[in-house]
């Protein structure tokens, strides 16, 4: 590792090192750094990947649900004053050789990532995303192509109907669709009324239209300056190099701004709350089975660390797997066909929620007290070892591998360290995960390590929610109805002027989106082949043949994972036999296997695996590439000290699946329809 900055005070330029961790199980060093003029603060995660990220993130806290940050994250990528074209980002895409690049807004924080394994490339696009950030041109146009706009259903007539029209505006309504969006939302207003969290950061579709223009110019003021960005850095380039092109690029001439107030805390309740709210499903479906109930409670601060890990294992301990004990226990009450839990662990206050779906009409009160005595029962009689092992086992694979959610490693250990860092936490403790496990390891040898916070946090804290989801046939066209009344009444109240405007606008946003296809991108950075490395990482790829199988075998750094597929051609199927295929695929690794019944193999793949499943590829053909070859594949992975019985559970499963258990899958069956029926809803 660089011997530039070792030790805590030291100053290089106008950068001061404020924390120097070495993180032996990342095999990296992080430091920390306050830039004196302005406050801004630096993470650096140094190590030896080649696939290096940065990622500018600030604090954006709405007040309401009108959108701002989302809206205002879509609209710095619109031109900037050293790159003034219509679509930087987009454009960049075509210049760059980035393995990641996006933007995202959170409930209390909007980044912008980007990742790259060439260096001329990272520079590039730090670049952009600085000048895009800190001086975007916020044209009012953008604003209203990205936000919301008026427009009549006749661009050009004024005497059609109003409509409302814009980005952001479009992809929230699709949004707020969904069910799960709808819960979460419901949950977040019932159980922290006080706090940001209540709002929409995406945007409530209701009250987008209600943001100006002005009011995103005032909040970019507010969030986005230097003094308040948290700049973060993962991987092999040198900080220094950083750190003198942000200062270049960044922080030359900027006034300091003070720290923005903290989030606060809940007021928390003095008794629980019960909340009856509609959710909309098709016209054609039967509303047997379908009411929904979320339970909720909020637990205790991000800023104990100890009890956020240890609430973090129990919820996996109880509920990971349709074996665990709690879900289990749930399940076979038969009073909901699918039961899940949720926590924010991204919140200043981490709420823990359970949500049944598949349930009766009016069952809320029997769910809540099976719920109760369930946990009650856990409490009293305690938690095997054996199950915290095995959470904790999941817990350690999902943390260990690396682009294991399809994004950089860097960017999984950004969210891990830097966002807890911007709610005070000690970034260090998020990611030296190892001696943390082995604390909660060693307490939870006594069975009846967890009870307490089971007492502290679920049976006994008043700040608890009951909420009841009833579906609702006519919502959609309730709400598509309110919608045009809204849009009647302020066309009733337009002036000539304001009519001359919309019509001014549309035509002007036509010839601006016109405008930004023949845009020269020449002001935009690129890389060129002389910036590309002549020579590739090689992964080569060995060959064996042990008795009729051909084994093929990458030997590469996995961060100690091991990653099989078995691969199996396919005959030719008919209609029948594909479905019953999709059927076997989607419930083969829910089944036992061998002696083991289902719940024994989950509790199984639990404690020894991060997963085994199965899917249908095509693979085309080089000799013949208009052709494709199907091939079922059995996939799996386990951390490295489990292989031996990680390939003893893939046999057996292969082998020997228990498609005897009928009772088993006719309850899969039903999950699986119950999904169906509330993907159908969410894309309605």
């Amino acid at each position: 590792m660089s011997e530039f900055l070792t030790k805590e005070g030291q100053k290089y330029e106008d950068f001061a090192l404020v924390n120097y961790c070495p993180i032996e199980e990342l095999q990296a060093t992080l430091r920390e750094l306050i830039h004196l003029p302005t406050g801004a603060h630096v993470m650096h995660l140094e190590n030896n990947d080649p696939e290096n990220l940065f990622c500018l993130s600030f604090k954006t806290l709405p007040k309401n649900s009108n959108g701002a940050p989302h809206i205002l994250e879509h609209t710095v990528l619109c031109g900037s004053r050293k790159f003034p074209v219509k679509d930087p980002f987009f454009s960049m895409n075509r210049r760059s050789l980035n393995t990641f690049m996006n933007a995202m807004t959170g409930s209390d924080f909007t980044c912008y990532p980007a990742a790259t394994q060439i260096e001329k490339d990272f520079y590039n696009l730090l670049e952009v995303y600085l000048d895009a950030v800190f001086h975007p041109t916020l044209h009012e146009l953008s604003f209203l192509q990205e936000g919301h706009r008026l427009e009549f259903t006749q661009p050009d007539n004024p005497q059609s109907p109003l409509e409302f029209k814009g980005i952001v505006y479009n992809e929230m309504k699709g949004a707020m669709s969904s069910v799960d969006t709808r819960i979460w939302q419901a949950l977040m207003e019932s159980l922290v009324p006080d706090l940001t969290y209540s709002h929409n950061s995406g945007g409530d579709p209701k009250e987008i239209p209600n943001l100006t223009y002005k009011d995103l110019i005032a909040f970019h003021e507010t969030y986005y300056h230097p003094s308040r960005c948290l700049f973060f850095f993962y991987g092999n380039f040198p900080l220094k190099k950083h750190l003198d092109f942000i200062t270049e690029n960044a922080l030359t001439g900027v006034q300091k701004l003070p720290p923005l107030d903290g989030i606060g805390h809940q007021n928390r309740f003095k008794k629980p709350i019960q909340k009856t709210v509609s959710y909309p499903i098709s016209e054609e479906e039967n509303l047997e089975k379908k009411h929904i109930y979320a339970f909720g409670w909020l637990t205790t601060a991000l800023l104990n660390q100890e009890e956020v890990l240890a609430l973090t294992v129990l919820d996996s301990v109880l509920m990971d797997t349709d074996a665990s004990p709690l879900k289990k226990a749930l399940l076979d009450t038969k009073l909901c066909i699918q039961v899940e839990s949720c926590m924010d662990v991204e919140m200043t206050e981490v709420p823990l929620a359970f949500i049944f779906r598949g349930c009766g009409e009016n069952a809320a009160e029997k769910i809540e007290k099976t719920l109760f005595e369930n946990l009650e029962k856990i409490s009293k009689d305690g938690i095997p070892y054996s199950l915290v092992e095995a959470s904790l086992h999941q817990l350690e694979f999902s943390r260990t591998e690396i682009g294991g959610d399809h994004s950089p490693f860097g960017l999984t250990l950004f969210f891990r360290s830097a966002l807890t860092k911007q709610h005070g936490c000690s970034p260090e403790h998020s990611l030296t995960l190892h001696t943390l496990f082995q604390e909660i390891l060693e307490k939870a040898k006594d069975p009846y390590f967890f009870s307490p916070l089971i007492e502290k946090y679920l049976l006994h804290n008043p700040h608890f929610v009951s909420l009841s989801f009833d579906p609702d046939t006519q919502l959609i066209a309730k709400e598509a109805k309110e919608e045009k009344e809204r849009l009647k009444k302020i066309k009733k109240t337009l002036t000539e002027k304001q009519i001359a405007r919309i019509l001014d606008e549309t035509k002007k946003l036509v010839t601006f989106q016109e405008s930004s296809e023949k845009q020269k991108l020449d002001c935009l950075p690129k890389v060129t082949l002389a910036d590309v490395p002549a020579e590739t990482r090689d992964f080569s790829l060995q060959t064996r043949q042990r008795r009729e199988m051909e084994i093929f075998h990458h030997d590469t750094f996995t961060n100690h994972i091991l990653y099989t597929d078995l691969v199996f051609d396919l005959p030719n199927l008919n209609q029948q036999e594909l479905m019953d295929l999709q059927l076997f695929i989607i419930f083969w690794s829910e089944l036992g296997a061998g002696k083991r019944s289902y719940s024994e193999n989950l509790e199984a793949l639990h404690a020894h695996t991060g997963g085994i499943g199965a899917h249908i590829s095509l693979h085309v053909q080089a000799s013949d590439p208009i052709h494709s070859k199907p091939s079922l594949q059995l996939h799996g992975k386990a951390l490295k000290r489990n292989t031996e019985i990680f390939f003893s559970l893939l046999q057996e499963m292969a082998t020997d699946p228990r498609f005897d258990e009928s009772k088993r899958i006719k309850e899969l069956v039903q999950k699986l329809h119950n999904s169906l029926q509330n993907r159908l809803t969410r894309n309605a």
